[in-house]
């Protein structure tokens, strides 16, 4: 029989002890820091709150790109190519779409 959690990264077979280490987090954060809510609605715009609009994002963009976890060490040693791309693909890139 194959053992097929050998061939996952480390961040999906522990995918679900992620998951649950964050909702701990958010909910040990408001219980001993109330004022983090003030402070996380304090960056909306309009019906929008932005830290949770990156956060998903961030969450959504790597399985739909089908980003491979393991080449990320690769790329951040050409810091020159990562922030090129990322000035490319982050700032202008949606920048000029928006002024379009």
């Amino acid at each position: 029989m194959i053992d097929i959690t050998k061939k996952l990264s480390v961040l999906d077979r522990y995918l679900t002890v992620w998951i649950f280490t964050a909702i701990t987090i958010g909910i040990v954060l408001g219980v001993f820091f109330p004022q983090v809510e003030d402070l996380v609605h304090s960056y909306q715009v309009g019906t929008t709150n932005i830290p949770i609009a990156m956060g998903l994002i961030l969450m959504m963009y790597p399985p739909f790109a089908k980003v491979k976890y393991e080449e990320l060490p690769v790329i951040f040693k050409d810091k020159r190519a990562f922030g090129l791309a990322f000035l490319l693909n982050w700032i202008i890139a949606p920048t000029f779409m928006f002024l379009l």
